[in-house]
């Protein structure tokens, strides 16, 4: 994957989040704005400015990762934001321990995010090799949980789409695993519907028999 490929994919994926904390909720952006929150008001311009610069051919890796980093030290709790440092970070090809940290943080902080999964698990398997266990853990487990949503179609195709050979494996045994637990839930889905024919039936027969 060339990098101004994963750029564009990666922009396109994190774009449009919003970042919000307030009683102790949190709803998360990388790029816009938002005037609900005043350490992510903040913030907002930072982001817009690194990504900005990873927008540039070749990319401003220098002033996207300060402004990151600022923006980080005015809203910490921004998974997006650490998941962008995760990028820069790999954007030479290789997550580096600083990438991982990042990456691993943006976990800790939301474990299952709808707008970002779908490209959070493609890069994690892309760098398979460098995960640790537990981040492995965690990849797994927010992959499985949009089996039964549907981003399904999305994730199977961005499992399918790895090129890391050493993340091909795991990704083929997920869509596997995926299709299994789709069919499961279709045929327990047809179980109760048709229970719930039968019972209705009976219910029927019982009133015409009054």
């Amino acid at each position: 994957m060339t990098t101004a490929t994963m750029i564009k994919s990666t922009l396109m994926a994190l774009a449009g989040l919003f970042t919000l904390v307030a009683t102790g909720a949190t709803y998360f952006a990388l790029i816009a704005p938002t005037d609900s929150g005043a350490p992510f008001t903040l913030s907002a311009a930072e982001n817009r400015r690194a990504t900005q610069a990873l927008r540039l051919t070749p990319p401003d890796i220098e002033t996207a990762t300060r402004a990151t980093r600022k923006a980080l030290t005015q809203a910490p709790y921004d998974p997006s934001a650490w998941l962008r440092l995760a990028y820069i970070d790999a954007i030479d090809g290789e997550l580096g321990a600083e990438g991982l940290l990042a990456l691993e943080q943006s976990y800790q902080l939301l474990p299952f995010d709808q707008y970002v999964a779908i490209w959070r698990v493609r890069f994690a398997l892309e760098h398979w090799g460098a995960l640790t266990p537990s981040l492995r853990t965690a990849v797994k487990s927010e992959t499985f949980a949009f089996a039964s949503t549907s981003r399904y179609y999305a994730m199977m195709s961005s499992l399918a789409a790895v090129e890391n050979p050493i993340g091909r494996l795991p990704a083929a045994m997920w869509r596997a695993g995926m299709r299994e637990e789709r069919s499961q839930m279709r045929a327990q889905r047809a179980e109760l519907m048709q229970s719930g024919h039968e019972n209705a039936q009976t219910r029927r027969q019982l009133l015409n028999r009054r």
